[in-house]
């Protein structure tokens, strides 16, 4: 049997947990309580356990202090934390521990006894410790959940031309279900604001998979649970009979679910339901998955936090819901200040579309998501356009989209667009500069290495690829000086340094820096110093 330790500093909670569970059915024993952590982590060291079921604050050594050292000397001991706090830090923490349970006050008998169960299944595996009618199984199931999951994937990213026109039966035998005639309905449930850390969408979807099985799978036929980034679609079969159960059982799921907050900061939870209908050749679970991904599009104008059924809303509109004319100015308007190279216009111009699309009462969220998808495409055409590259454009649509569909609201959305556009303009104007720029450096490099040598325009020009006059013109723009100017300074210079650290005579200095003639080199360096080259010398040598 799996031994347990109970900690929590009410006397009141460990015998609560302790009458929670039938603990031998389950094939556990409970070996010790604690009312602290120092006395946790010395009953821990001398029993053993493989499950601590810990509050996360104790006096002494708190809930974290206890994983922290029970990790070190057992690693693979399972922690199930409970709190009746909302301890954002601590709670983080817990999960980067690989804590992968954590349950609020007040604690649920059937919440706890599955927990249990969960680990006990994961625990056998690891060990191999099943019986042979387990491992068959698992074996069984695991085989049964890629198939299923295989049909859901179908239904997301194919045309489902197979199961489209499939009797029940057939994809029952197929994919593994149970599915009986009744209804059909698909729900997704959307977790924002959690970034893409690994363990928090982990412990997410676990968290959504318990709560079906409590909360839904009892009226349910069959059920199948798919997980996609941060958001978890659930299929559903069920008798007619047991849709207000099934309504009620999903708000219950986003009451339980919201409880989450005090576990990782700032989430916001959304679930959005499709029709529930007969099955119709496996077209139904196509149109109601679509119309869930739809609703929870509608989180970005309804708000998040709660349940948006598809009811009263039509995934289509005119194409032409913001005017062509509207579009239009839009476009020159984005247009122009993309030209002019002003970022703060290009900003103005994107949130006066954001605040256009808030003034009209039939905006839906997959229409602005869409639109801001397609100001994006507008950016790319334009710099297409203008021969300005932007480095790697299926990055830059792949991230815009993907960080997009996480947005929970219009002025998220938009922020992200104009930061993304914005970023990615400079960059690449950046870029471009200096990609212009590169002839003139090999310019003024190349005088800087030839001064000494009787050097011309046409010259230097030929070098970098330029007609004279062009050349020139584009020079000062860069520089600020014509090409005479900078090779004179650069000349000038050189004749300076010269008459500081050397005592060669003015011939050989007028030489040395390309001049053929002294008293032209002498106007010239008086010209540039404001003194002779000999009352230079005496002043700085």
């Amino acid at each position: 049997m799996l031994k347990v330790l109970i900690a929590d500093d009410e006397e009141k909670i460990c015998q609560l947990i302790l009458k929670l569970v039938d603990w031998e059915n389950l094939g556990l024993q409970v070996v010790a309580t604690a009312s602290n952590g120092l006395s946790a982590i010395k009953e821990a060291l001398e029993h053993k356990p493989d499950i601590i079921i810990t509050d996360i604050r104790m006096p002494g050594i708190d809930g974290m202090e206890l994983i922290a050292r029970i990790k070190e000397h057992s690693p693979d001991t399972e922690i199930i934390i409970i709190s009746g706090y909302r301890h954002f830090e601590y709670a983080q923490t817990a999960i980067r521990y690989g804590v992968r349970n954590y349950l609020l006050k007040p604690i649920r008998k059937e919440e706890l006894r599955d927990t249990l169960k969960k680990i006990v299944t994961i625990y056998k595996e690891k060990h191999e410790q099943l019986s042979f009618e387990e491992r068959v199984r698992l074996v069984l199931k695991n085989d049964a959940g890629r198939l299923r999951t295989s049909f859901i994937s179908q239904i997301i990213y194919s045309s489902l031309h197979q199961a489209s026109e499939q009797s029940i039966s057939v994809v029952n035998s197929q994919f593994h279900f149970h599915f009986r005639e009744g209804l059909f309905q698909v729900i997704g449930i959307k977790f924002d604001n959690i970034g893409h850390d690994d363990s928090n969408l982990t412990f997410l979807a676990n968290k959504a998979t318990d709560l079906t099985s409590q909360l839904l799978a009892p009226d349910c036929f069959d059920y199948e649970i798919y997980v996609e980034c941060s958001t978890t679609y659930i299929l559903m079969n069920y008798n007619e009979e047991a849709l207000k159960n099934i309504r009620r059982g999903i708000r219950q799921m986003l009451d339980a679910l919201k409880t989450l907050e005090s576990i990782i900061q700032e989430i916001e939870i959304t679930i959005g339901a499709g029709e529930a209908a007969p099955w119709n050749g496996g077209r139904q679970i196509r149109h109601s998955l679509s119309q869930a991904r739809f609703m929870l599009h509608q989180r970005i104008i309804n708000g998040t936090g709660r349940v948006l059924e598809c009811v009263d809303f039509h995934q289509k509109r005119s194409s032409d819901f913001i005017s062509s004319d509207e579009f239009h100015r839009f476009n020159k308007d984005l247009e122009r200040a993309l030209e002019s190279l002003n970022v703060v216009e290009m900003r103005t111009v994107i949130y006066r579309l954001k605040e256009q699309l808030q003034a009209d009462p039939k905006v839906t969220g997959y229409e602005v998501l869409q639109l801001s998808k397609e100001v994006c495409n507008l950016y790319l055409f334009y710099m297409k356009s203008k021969k300005i590259n932007i480095e790697n454009e299926k990055s830059f649509m792949d991230t815009f989209n993907q960080s997009a569909d996480d947005c929970p609201n219009l002025q998220r959305l938009f922020s992200h667009l104009a930061n993304t556009i914005c970023t990615s303009f400079k960059n690449a104007v950046e870029v471009k500069r200096s990609e212009d720029n590169k002839p003139i450096r090999l310019a003024k490099q190349y005088i800087q290495d030839n001064y000494q040598k009787p050097i011309t325009l046409e010259e230097v020009s030929a070098m970098a690829g330029f007609a004279p006059n062009y050349f020139s013109t584009l020079f000062k723009k860069e520089t600020g000086a014509s090409f005479l100017e900078f090779l004179q300074s650069a000349r000038m210079e050189a004749a300076k340094k010269l008459l500081i650290s050397t005592n060669d005579g003015m011939h050989l200095v007028c030489e040395k820096v390309g001049y053929g003639d002294v008293k032209y080199f002498t106007k010239c360096f008086i010209k540039y110093t404001g003194l002779k080259p000999g009352e230079y010398r005496k002043i700085y040598s």
